[in-house]
């Protein structure tokens, strides 16, 4: 049977972990050799492997040249070339691209891929990952097909191209938000950190790169013909804008004329998410009357900066993990009259050790008090992450609670009517990461469950 009629039948995998009996295995190339897990793939009944080298291992192989060429060419041929007549549109940055993601998928009724999962209308898929292997975004893209969808805006860590899970992707349009000294447990250096997230430009047609960013000059050296936005002379200038609890009010300026835009987002991050995602509807030819219009579709982004109010008490829950982001959600609530900011938060294990303590004196600057709490620990003990974070500051105003539950708890009781409890971290994440395996949990189940008391 020749191969393009096999894998209509069969599943393709690029990873052991998925293979089940029957399935395709293919080695791709990344950090590590794939064809060393083909004894894995043979144990869990995988049917034929595709490699670029001969191998001994008693199975079906097919040896190809480029494999990962030849893999998206099964994949087009399997899924019927679901990204023709596509606008892909990929967004990287430290901070902020779940939020940018999601505001262009509103506005233009497309579908979504990322940290929130797969999202077209009512329809949400979790994943293991921001960006997810290209065996599984072709079924994805498959789906997107079947149902009609023109436009798929998909979240692009720096990992995926690190590790090239998507190394034959192109996009319409490759967003580039900012960047920050982060990630590098995985990285190692800025410089390969950078150079990974820089991928997502060389494999775009449109780019779109924020021209405020600190390391704009590295960003755009060898990147040709992309479009800007900021409050530096750009395609798309913020000329300036007002912040509210509940709304910030904009001025734009393109081609000379001014907009003013009354957007439901909150905080100045949220400014510069907001410019990315209009200047990428510009690019594709919407109109600016026809933006502003669409502004109101935008809907509450999971996990971000999502209030809730339990027992007349204000809460207020987002993913922030990062420096910046910890930095700029404490910031933006400090504008306002609360008697006192309460926060709740921790920091993962196994990963931005340098980070911890940075975080940690944020997080005391602008509480009057914080509760330390475990965060994905992983195989860290919290207490050990705690003392990180507490390394290099002489402040007393925090309480270690390490189970996250009960530190949510307290903080909410002990709240008054006037006060912000802040719970940062882990978002509407379902999950609580110890040792290796995914404990369930949610912070919300927590509000909830407050509410009965």
């Amino acid at each position: 049977m020749k191969i393009e009629n096999l894998i209509k039948k069969k599943n393709i995998r690029v990873n052991t972990k998925d293979v089940k009996k029957g399935d395709i295995f293919v080695c791709t190339t990344g950090l590590m050799d794939k064809n060393e897990f083909i004894p894995d793939a043979i144990k869990k009944g995988c049917s034929l492997v595709i490699t670029d080298r001969d191998i001994t291992d008693k199975i079906k192989y097919l040896k190809v040249g480029d494999i990962d060429k030849y893999l998206r060419y099964l994949l087009d041929i399997k899924y019927d070339y679901p990204l023709d007549n596509v606008n892909l549109i990929g967004v990287t940055g430290t901070d902020g691209k779940t939020t940018a993601a999601s505001i262009i998928k509103d506005m233009i009724n497309g579908s979504y891929i990322g940290t929130n999962g797969v999202r077209y209308q009512e329809m949400v898929i979790d994943t293991n990952n921001t960006t997810p292997s290209i065996d599984y975004l072709f079924e994805y893209f498959q789906m997107f097909k079947e149902r009609r969808v023109h436009d798929i805006v998909m979240e692009v860590s720096s990992e995926s191209y690190l590790t090239k899970r998507i190394p034959t992707l192109k996009f319409k349009v490759g967003i580039f938000l900012n960047i920050s000294y982060e990630h590098l447990d995985k990285h190692h250096t800025f410089d390969n950190y950078l150079s990974c997230k820089k991928e997502l430009l060389k494999n775009s047609d449109i780019k779109i790169i924020n021209r405020d960013d600190k390391y704009f000059n590295e960003i755009t050296k060898d990147i040709d013909n992309y479009l800007t936005f900021g409050k530096k002379k750009s395609d798309l200038r913020i000329k300036d804008y007002q912040l509210c609890e509940d709304k910030t009010i904009i001025t734009f300026i393109y081609q000379k004329k001014e907009y003013q835009i009354i957007s439901p987002l909150i905080g100045e991050y949220n400014v510069y998410n907001l410019a990315s995602s209009i200047l990428t509807l510009l690019a594709l030819n919407y109109s600016m009357n026809d933006i502003i219009k669409r502004i109101k579709n935008i809907k509450v982004i999971p996990g971000r900066m999502e209030h809730f109010y339990i027992n007349n008490k204000h809460v207020v829950i987002d993913y922030a993990h990062t420096i910046k982001a910890t930095n700029e959600v404490l910031k933006f609530m400090d504008l306002f009259h609360h008697k006192k900011i309460i926060t709740v938060l921790g920091c993962a294990g196994g990963r931005y050790i340098e980070k911890r303590p940075l975080i940690g004196k944020i997080v005391l600057k602008y509480s009057k008090k914080a509760f330390f709490t475990m965060d994905d620990p992983r195989w860290e003990d919290p207490r050990d992450i705690i003392h990180d974070m507490l390394a290099e500051t002489k402040k007393k105003n925090y309480e270690i609670i390490i189970n996250r539950e009960d530190a949510i708890k307290k903080a909410v009781n002990e709240a008054k009517k006037d006060d912000l409890v802040l719970i940062l971290g882990k978002g509407r994440d379902n999950y609580m990461i110890i040792n290796d395996e995914k404990i369930p949990y949610n912070d919300i189940d927590v509000l909830e469950s407050l509410k009965k008391i």
